[in-house]
């Protein structure tokens, strides 16, 4: 069985659980262990969590969500863990109903406070859900927050940090019967009191009137009737006058418009005689100059590979014959299958060459995974140095049927 399919029965049976547990049980080292959990995560087969035990995250299988929080206690700040109490008896966490401290812890827990966006009308609001609570859940218990709002409310997840899909969902949350049995009430008295203080009025006015007063009413309504037949033979000449004005009045606005069509036509004329130029200008360039221009842009293009031929030589000197090559980086990474003389025949290896400042140890393990897969010994060369911690782990033995040798010296 390999190393990958032991690490996902452990998985199985313990549930959430640390590298060094993994190494113990498939007997190796937390190196190999934790990058075999990496590949895991990679694949989406292990999932990593954000809350830390020493120093280290927590390797669990999709689906063992609930079994986190049993690491909560004696791993997480005091007031964090208050905030998360809190959070898992309610479900649903309201933004603007909570303290400073309690913001910040549920920004502290990702792994527990999934964030929420809620949509109403034009305003956005941010709730926080127990991670392992449904949208259903969240939509009803959000709604139940915002009975009295009128229109639709929009519930979508914040989407994580890694890339994924924001889940959507609509909440439709119905108007609280107080607010429309009150609205009505209000207005009717609004109603009764203007017609109460309007009515009373008049008469009170026709009883202080005094008889000179009465004159000059009837003297006024005697204008007003004079007036009225004269009214219908002056309204052809308003209208005449109120159409002039408005032609004079349109009359700017259309040379206006008249003056911006000339200009856009202008500026189009120009372009097109500037980019004539530019044609023209291009067909007259001679022959040689065409061709000396693209010459330097495929200089500018062109990368020397000056790794390649470096690795080459060392084959060549020791007489190692190269079966397969694969540029993995160009002047960085390459990974060839060549076959080594020795005294009972070629044996073939796996090559992993890495041009780069330091080699350090995992960079070893990676190549060494790599040629373990392939069931083939490791043959690394790199080309200036290697770290002090991957000098130890070779002097310990860790890496077996590995051979490590620099470019530079070939004798090493």
């Amino acid at each position: 069985m390999l190393d990958q399919d032991k690490i996902l029965n452990f998985l199985k049976v313990t549930g959430p659980t640390l590298p060094t547990k993994v190494a113990k049980n498939i007997n190796t080292d937390i190196l190999l262990a934790s990058a075999h959990l990496s590949d895991l995560s990679s694949q989406g087969k292990v999932k990593i969590s954000k809350l830390k035990i020493g120093g280290s995250p927590l390797y669990y299988l999709p689906g063992d969500e609930s079994q986190l929080y049993n690491f909560a206690s004696g791993n997480i700040n005091p007031k964090d863990l208050l905030v998360l109490d809190e959070l898992k008896e309610k479900k649903i966490l309201r933004e603007s109903n909570l303290e400073l401290i309690q913001r910040v812890g549920l920004r502290n827990l990702p792994d527990f406070a999934v964030p929420l966006n809620v949509r109403v009308s034009d305003k956005i609001e941010l709730f926080w859900k127990w991670h392992l609570s449904s949208n259903d859940d969240a939509n009803q218990m959000i709604g139940a927050m915002l009975t009295g709002v009128k229109e639709t409310v929009l519930l979508e997840e914040v989407p994580a940090v890694e890339g994924k899909l924001a889940e959507v969902a609509e909440i439709e949350v119905i108007p609280a019967e107080s607010e429309t049995k009150q609205e009505i009430p209000i207005v009717a008295e609004e109603i009764s009191k203007s017609v109460e203080s309007d009515e009373p009025a008049q008469p009170a006015q026709e009883e202080t009137e005094e008889p000179a007063e009465k004159e000059e009413t009837a003297e006024k309504e005697q204008r007003g009737k004079a007036l009225s037949s004269v009214k219908p033979e002056t309204e052809p000449e308003k209208q005449q006058e109120q159409e002039a004005s408005i032609k004079e009045e349109a009359k700017p606005i259309e040379e206006e418009e008249l003056k911006e069509k000339e200009e856009v036509k202008f500026k189009e004329e120009k372009q097109k005689k500037l980019t004539e130029e530019k044609k023209s200008s291009e067909e007259k360039k001679p022959f040689l100059q065409k061709v000396k221009e693209k010459i330097i842009r495929k200089k500018k293009k062109v990368v020397v590979d000056d790794f390649s031929p470096q690795v080459q030589s060392f084959f060549e000197t020791l007489r190692i014959m190269i079966e397969n090559k694969d540029i993995i980086r160009k002047n960085s990474e390459i990974n060839y299958f060549v076959k080594v003389p020795s005294a009972v025949g070629h044996i073939i290896y796996f090559c992993k060459a890495k041009s780069k400042s330091k080699c350090d140890e995992k960079d070893l393990s990676t190549a060494y995974m790599e040629a373990q897969v392939k069931k083939l010994p490791l043959l690394f060369l790199y080309t200036n140095e290697i770290t002090k911690k991957a000098e130890e782990m070779l002097e310990s033995g860790v890496f077996e049927n590995a051979v490590i040798r620099k470019l530079n010296n070939r004798t090493e």
